[in-house]
């Protein structure tokens, strides 16, 4: 490891010196400052940095223009929802549609984004920049359909390994798997030549040709021209932020097309292994032929035909086809589609949900439609119907021909209606009959739409909420020596989380769903792990899962909570290596390369709580999380500054190189602050055996030292932030 020059940091706050003066040991930090930092007992970190990798912040929305409507469903999202950012907060507005939460991010995040869904299934999402702990944004108008345009930047012309900066012409190639920008007043004419890198364009790009692997991003305020585009490479991308997108001629797509922007486009051919996704504006004057993937959350409009033979369309906002619309493959309509002349389905299935709308003149129907939810979506036909024998109508399909249907030789399920229903309007959806009022449907009474309700059947429960999200884990890294320094492998035990707090309509905890999956221990020591939750155990009901308990050293409740305990505690398992066997050679489990690998076990629990409880009353998952280690009992081991149990042993406090001391607030702490246990809130890639955590890692000494305000994304997986050879 590069030794790392730690220039001269100050600690004046008087808080601390208030605390520091009630400790057994002086932890004062009046000035460090160490030439060099070589390994871990070079560090001196805050006594009261407790090496956390979130931040709280409190959020208040408000839905100013639908006050006095029904509630409004608000979804808080980590990233771009549409460019795989995870789903991390669910809730509805109140009756004075304000819907405020507490929410926990990883630190090293600059904004988030929430999306609001209105009962009439008008869908909003914006991005928040992080500037505060407390943060308000008011819903004040709808927006037009094209939400994400405005919303939405382009990656801008940053961090490019090689700038163009003037007038370029003729053939030009990126150096190989590079980024290069046009930047602006700048421009390229000519020839193309990917090679594997990315192109970003905040300047013009006028296009003779394409060739190569790689991703060519069009930023906001950039200019792109050509007569034709053909992306043959499938694994090719082409983004668009900008306005000003010009096609002349066909566009042929076998890569992936991202439109963020308004285009226009002579026609649009997307191939076998093509995919297209619409998020704002495209206007064709042609054909759009699909043979893969067509996505539309924006407004996409075609002035010829289309032909949808192969692979999908889902339209989720606005579809308008001038021409024929003949559909060969699965087709999904959770909005509005309108064709002009011919709706011609001869191969499905056709879905329809969220109270989707589709007008059309001529509608015939050779093959399965199929209705989703319990609200009503509609087909409207104002001119000829013909149903014929392979046509099958199911769900809640509202089927509205103006002038009777004048052929039916299909099927119509038991739920089918002909009565021209009422349709709400939204952003992307005009509409229909729209003196027919609103209709909420609420099937457990919970002041939840069963559209926005996880659990629409269950008075008590209404929104999933996963920490850190539905698709990720967090991890827990313990040394299990305590209270003598260890090697800071952080090894010892390796233990991931996903924690679902399921919360009611006032956005109060009422269950908690605990996923963990124990992925390695590097030790010798059996040990085991518990949580403690700040409520007592009488405010849980019950406690049910996959416990391991082996070594007799755990009492229960009736509930399943830990006996003789102020707060409630509960004891997932007592040997981890009875759930993660060791292999028979090499120290402890997946901790040196090379040693027989042992599948992680994932253990499922379910926390139902006597009475729901505010998520600022609970704090933050995971809670308070601790080991015992080598089946004793009282020898706890917990994160940093963190209370032990009513059965932790209080003698080993002050012993070894532990200075903690409980009254204070100063636990499991050397006297140089390090800890004996990290919470990482997104998957951490551990240390091998023996390797400390500051060699592993480039920048960990700078975020501890810190008191982590910089290098907030030190444990991610980039260049030059950690040794790849001490990483299992």
């Amino acid at each position: 490891m590069n030794p790392r020059l730690i220039y001269r940091w100050v600690l004046y706050a008087a808080a601390f010196v208030l605390m520091t003066t009630s400790c057994t040991k002086d932890l004062s930090l009046k000035e460090v400052i160490p030439d060099e930092i070589k390994g871990m007992s070079d560090l001196q970190v805050a006594p009261d940095f407790n090496f956390k990798t979130t931040l709280q912040i409190t959020l208040k929305v408000i839905s100013k223009d639908f006050t006095g409507l029904p509630a409004t469903k608000i979804e808080v999202f980590n990233a771009n929802p549409n460019s795989g950012g995870q789903l991390i907060k669910t809730g509805i507005t109140n009756r004075d549609q304000v819907f405020e939460t507490l929410l926990i991010l990883p630190a090293h995040l600059n904004q988030f984004f929430i999306r609001r869904t209105t009962f009439n299934q008008h869908v909003e999402t914006v991005t928040l920049d992080i500037q505060s702990e407390n943060i308000e944004y008011t819903f004040s108008a709808s927006k037009s359909a094209n939400v994400f345009k405005s919303t939405f930047l382009g990656p801008g012309c940053t961090d490019c390994a090689t700038s163009i900066a003037y007038a370029l012409t003729g053939k030009y190639s990126l150096p190989k798997d590079s980024k290069v920008c046009i930047l602006v007043g700048a421009s390229f004419t000519g020839e193309l030549d990917l090679n594997g890198g990315t192109l970003v364009v905040c300047g013009s790009l006028n296009l003779t040709s394409l060739k190569g692997k790689g991703t060519v991003i069009i930023n906001n305020g950039g200019f792109f021209q050509a007569i034709s585009l053909n992306i043959y490479d499938k694994e090719s991308a082409f983004i668009n932020y900008s306005d000003a997108f010009i096609l002349s001629s066909t566009f042929a797509l076998s890569g992936v097309f991202e439109n963020y922007g308004t285009i226009s486009l002579s026609s649009l051919n997307i191939n076998a292994n093509g995919q297209f996704k619409n998020y704002g504006t495209v206007t064709l004057s042609g054909d759009l032929n699909n043979s893969n993937y067509c996505f539309n959350e924006g407004n996409l409009t075609v002035g010829a035909n289309v032909s949808h033979n192969a692979g999908e369309i889902t339209n989720a906002c606005r579809l308008t086809v001038n021409g024929t619309l003949s559909i060969n493959s699965t087709f999904k309509n959770s909005s509005y589609v309108n064709v002009k002349t011919d709706l011609n389905f001869n191969k499905g299935p056709l879905y329809l949900s969220n109270q989707s709308l589709i007008e059309t003149k001529n509608f015939t129907v050779n093959s399965s439609i199929v209705a989703e939810g319990d609200a009503y979506s509609k087909i409207s036909v104002s001119g000829i119907s013909r149903i014929n024998g392979g046509g099958i109508f199911s769900g809640k399909i509202d089927y509205w021909v103006e002038n009777g249907i004048e052929t039916n030789l299909g099927t119509m399920g038991r739920d089918i209606r002909f009565d021209n229903l009422y349709i709400p309007t939204t952003y992307c959806n005009p509409g229909s009959n729209l003196a027919g009022g609103i209709v909420i449907i609420d099937t457990d009474a919970d002041g939840v739409a069963d559209e926005f309700d996880a659990y629409s059947t269950d008075g008590s429960k209404a929104f999933n909420n996963f920490f850190p999200s539905a698709e990720s884990w967090g991890t827990l890294a313990f040394e299990d020596l305590w209270p003598y320094l260890g090697d800071f492998d952080f090894n010892d035990m390796i233990l991931d989380y996903q924690i679902n707090q399921i919360t009611n309509a006032s956005d109060k905890v009422v269950e908690i769903g605990i996923a963990l999956k124990v992925r390695a221990i590097g030790a010798a020591f059996k040990n085991g792990f518990g949580i403690q939750l700040p409520i007592v155990s009488s405010a849980i009901y019950n406690v049910s899962g996959d416990f391991s308990y082996t070594q007799g050293i755990i009492n229960l409740n009736d509930n399943n909570t830990e006996q003789n305990q102020s707060q409630a505690v509960v004891v997932f398992f007592d040997n981890a290596f009875k759930l993660l066997p060791h292999p028979g050679v090499s120290t402890g489990v997946n901790t040196t390369p090379g040693a027989t690998f042992v599948n992680p076990k994932i253990i499922n629990f379910t926390i139902k709580l006597s009475y729901p409880i505010a998520p600022e009353i609970l704090g933050e998952p995971p809670y308070n999380p601790f080991i015992f280690v080598n089946e004793i009992r009282g020898r706890e081991v917990h994160l940093k500054n963190h209370a032990p149990t009513s059965l932790a042993t209080t003698q080993n406090f002050g012993t070894g190189a532990d200075i903690s001391s409980i009254t204070s607030g100063i636990t499991y702490q050397t006297e140089k602050g390090l800890p004996w246990g990290i919470n990482m809130v997104e998957p951490f890639d551990y240390p091998i055996e023996k390797a400390a955590i500051i060699d592993a890692y480039t920048y960990f000494a700078d975020w501890a030292l810190s008191a982590g305000t910089s290098n907030t994304d030190w444990y991610k997986k980039i260049d030059g932030y950690r040794n790849v050879n001490l990483i299992y």
